[in-house]
């Protein structure tokens, strides 16, 4: 594998952000700068696949790991909001009701007891496909396994208290972990809100409150008491 500054690539990140901080702030600048970062991500991550003998085995479906905490910006949780409210209604309203069951039974939950609640993400459809998937978080981007058989033995194995592992693709792993800090960095210094929240609950407000966006962003007014309820 090729060396890859994954120092300079968060400061690049970083500063896609925080040039916004005398703009206007406009939320769909933002969003576009996040498109960018995804197809960039992409295309470096097929770059680092040429030779490489360890592929990605994940496939539509195979929603193993679908049952962790994830991880989200305030950025990533309008940008999926926006998709979402695309849907057709009867489907948002069936993944709305979905958040709400799932919030319910994870909300306060820490990484290890989500896992071993088994609740799925409340985006899979029916075929547990990802109705998000074009917009999905930095982190579900970094999560890959090159045995879908050992991702499975290791999901299971840790109901049971096993440890085993997981086979990832470590380039794709630490792009999209470097890409979320570089994103939540340049948020800060824009003078935005770069703090992560858990994505089922994030989502599941800005559903409700999509009046709020800008204000959430400018003021980083968003606190746990009204994300829980």
């Amino acid at each position: 594998m090729a060396t890859f500054d994954m120092s300079q690539l968060r400061q690049q990140t970083a500063e896609r952000f925080s040039i916004l901080k005398n703009t206007d702030r406009d939320i769909s600048r933002l969003l576009e700068e996040l498109s960018v970062i995804w197809s960039a991500a992409e295309a470096q991550i097929e770059q680092q696949k040429e030779g490489d003998r360890n592929l990605i085995d994940c496939a539509p479906g195979c929603q193993f790991c679908c049952v962790v905490n994830v991880s989200i910006t305030l950025l990533e949780g309008i940008s999926i909001v926006r998709f979402l409210r695309q849907l057709d209604p009867p489907v948002l309203a069936q993944v709305a009701a979905a958040l709400d069951s799932l919030w319910r039974n994870v909300r306060g939950l820490d990484d290890d007891e989500r896992l071993l609640a088994r609740c799925k993400c409340a985006f899979l459809d029916d075929r547990g496909w990802c109705l998000i998937y074009p917009v999905r978080p930095l982190f579900c981007r970094s999560i890959t396994s090159t045995d879908v058989e050992s991702c499975r033995a290791a999901v299971t194995g840790q109901v049971f208290g096993e440890q085993k592992p997981v086979l990832m693709h470590q380039f794709q792993l630490q792009l999209y972990k470097t890409l979320f800090s570089g994103v939540a960095t340049g948020l800060d210094q824009a003078g935005l809100d770069g703090r992560s929240f858990q994505m089922s609950g994030l989502v599941r407000y800005l559903l409700s409150h999509p009046e709020d966006e800008l204000d959430l962003l400018r003021e980083s007014s968003l606190s746990w008491d009204k994300i829980y309820p």
